[in-house]
């Protein structure tokens, strides 16, 4: 997930400041109004002078007296040596440089002339050395932006990507950045850049070298290009002066070309659910509107992991789909019609469920033709029957060891009944804190989560819980987000790959019907945020391969690399805190050997804050491409994704 909030707690720095904007909030609203402002309304700023530095205890010695006026404007009531001294601390880490985190201040620093930099490129007006001079050092150099090196590795009529192996030779001097940038601008009307900052490195007193990802989409009637890549930035810095740019030189480089006109994919969403007054009246309704109408206790969260499942529910071959909700919302089924648009068929379905579900599956557990519905419902599992016509009835139900998030369907014991793996996130029957974040302990090798469970089909409905007698209680309390069943060895039957968001991940190697966790063998247990499992042999050498959707966080990779970040524990232990931040993994196969973590030179760990993803073959080369749904509830200001 991005930066993790449970990350930010393992670095410190950006837990406490947002420890410390909670506390200021709460002091606020536990008062009955804060003070008059100048003449006339309320103020809730924090207007009594606080004393800098220094711990809780000597803070109270050195802390001025307050007037009453001053005491009532933080919080009428409230003895405010005993409130607000004691949180001194917590105000001072809101200021990175007074935490220690003198690269977050930096970056802070950096990004504003980054983002002027960005105004550059998208103001309609050419780049001129008296616009950038506020921006670079007298000294400047720089690498060209498009490197002329850049070679076509790739064309299938549609997409063009060029690549450029190596940065290319710097030039001194203003002119060639101006030219440089004014080059981006040139190639489109519609100039869209985005610059973030993901390595902080100091090198003397006055200068910081910076790696910069680079995401600049050019826009043309007839032509769409984006250019990915990574600049390192160095730096010159003055003390009362913002930093000024030094060198910029392209270490990695990508253009992507479109030509043609129309996008390849077009958003077909309202096009397909518009005519349901369920889409427009509940659908597209964002998070805070609901929870500013449902209570909690419903099931309401405000972090929602909510899954689909497509498939023919009629028998018209024609696939539907089955949305999971927010408790006190509705699971919802769109029928799908002749023309391609869906119809919300939830009514007559039965399987309106108002609980929290997670995720569903449609799998013909009987052998009748038809599509069942099994149905992660938090800490419950439900499978139901289906008639025909997709209407459905409650055959199945039990309670989970945990808190379940995800379902995977295979007929793991060849018998000719398909049987069903649930991910366990939080245990059942603990008081760690409920949803998608958790409480992991220790937070970069848990093992206090929930316990997943294999449910064999017995047949007529019937389900038994086989995970201890099957083998897979091996490593079973790791946080898990999903898993995925492939037969990775090639010997008839299916292996099992569980992705789990805190905790090593885990492969269980199904030895007919028993299995084996082989992940420490293998390479496999990948220490990052795993949210997702998909398999492929990418490489068509006919071994499967497999891609695990993680985090990306550039505040993250900033931090764990600085020499205070965690000093008091080993390098192994740091490196693994540092490929949590890392992204997305793809581990190629290797016949006999461990799987080789191929992510970085393969270009796919950015997916920022990745959710699920998926191999696709999306232009029919016979190569699968792969897809990333990534994201989070956020503001205006996006922060660290």
């Amino acid at each position: 997930m991005p930066a993790h909030p449970a990350f930010h707690r393992a670095t410190g720095a950006i837990t406490r400041l947002a420890f410390g904007a909670a506390v200021a909030l709460a002091l606020v609203a536990c008062g009955e109004k804060a003070a008059p402002a100048g003449g006339g309304g309320t103020s809730t700023e924090r207007s009594v002078p606080l004393p800098a530095g220094g711990p809780a205890e000597s803070q109270a010695a050195a802390e001025p007296a307050a007037s009453p006026a001053e005491t009532a404007a933080v919080a009428p009531g409230l003895d405010r040596k005993k409130y607000i001294a004691p949180l001194q601390d917590a105000y001072d880490r809101i200021d990175p440089a007074k935490d220690g985190w003198e690269s977050e201040a930096f970056n802070s620093a950096a990004m504003e002339q980054l983002h002027a930099l960005e105004a550059l490129l998208v103001a309609p007006a050419p780049v001129t050395p008296e616009t950038l001079a506020p921006l670079v050092a007298a000294t400047i150099t720089a690498t060209p932006l498009r490197p002329e090196t850049a070679a076509s590795v790739f064309d299938d009529g549609r997409l063009r990507v060029l690549r450029a192996a190596a940065p290319g030779t710097s030039v001194p001097g203003l002119a060639g950045l101006v030219e440089g940038l004014n080059g981006i601008k040139r190639l489109a009307p519609d100039i869209a850049p985005h610059f973030k900052i993901f390595r902080v490195s100091r090198e003397g007193a006055a200068s910081v070298t910076t790696s910069v990802i680079v995401d600049i989409a050019a826009h043309a009637p007839d032509q769409r290009r984006q250019i990915n890549g990574v600049w390192s930035c160095r730096w010159l810095t003055a003390d009362g002066a913002p930093p000024v740019l030094a060198d910029v030189s392209v270490t990695q480089y990508e253009e992507v070309i479109h030509s043609g006109g129309a996008p390849l994919f077009a958003d077909a969403t309202a096009a397909v659910l518009g005519r349901n007054p369920s889409y427009r009246e509940h659908l597209l309704m964002p998070t805070d509107h609901w929870r500013a109408r449902l209570p909690r206790d419903l099931g309401l969260d405000p972090v929602a992991n909510h899954g689909l499942a497509i498939g023919d529910v009629n028998g018209d071959d024609l696939d539907d789909l089955y949305l999971c909700q927010q408790g006190g919302l509705p699971n919802r089924l769109f029928i799908q019609n002749p023309d391609g648009t869906l119809r919300d068929a939830t009514a007559e379905s039965g399987a309106g469920w108002l609980d929290y579900c997670a995720a569903a599956l449609f799998i013909d557990f009987d052998n009748d033709g038809d599509r069942d519905l099994v149905i992660s419902q938090d800490f419950r599992v439900l499978v139901m029957s289906n008639d025909g016509a997709g209407r459905f009835t409650l055959e199945f139900g039990s309670s989970t060891k945990a808190q379940s998030f995800s379902l995977a369907a295979a007929d793991y014991d060849h018998d000719g009944l398909v049987d069903f793996y649930i991910c366990g996130y939080n245990p059942s029957a603990a008081d760690l804190r409920g949803g998608a974040m958790g409480e992991p302990m220790p937070f970069h090798d848990a093992n206090n989560g929930g316990r997943n469970m294999l449910w064999r089909n017995d047949g007529n409905f019937s389900f038994s819980d086989v995970t201890a007698s099957a083998g897979l209680e091996q490593n079973n309390t790791r946080h898990s987000f999903a898993a995925a069943w492939e037969d990775f060895d090639n010997d008839g039957d299916q292996d099992l790959y569980v992705a789990n968001d805190y905790g090593r991940n885990c492969l269980y190697r199904n030895d007919g019907g028993k299995f084996v966790e082989v992940a420490p063998a293998l390479g496999l247990e990948d220490t990052s945020s795993g949210m997702s499992v998909t398999w492929s042999d990418f490489n068509h050498d006919g071994l499967m391969d497999v891609y695990t959707s993680n985090m990306f966080s550039s505040a993250g990779n900033r931090i764990t690399y600085q020499p205070q970040f965690k000093a008091e524990l080993s390098e192994t232990v740091r490196a693994q805190f540092q490929h949590i931040a890392l992204g997305n993994s793809l581990f190629q196969a290797v016949a006999g050997a461990p799987f080789k973590d191929v992510s970085v030179p393969a270009g796919v760990t950015l997916g920022r804050w990745a959710w699920c993803s998926k191999f696709v073959d999306f232009n029919n080369d016979g190569f699968d491409d792969i897809l990333v749904a990534n994201g989070f509830i956020t503001t205006e200001d996006s922060g660290d994704l």
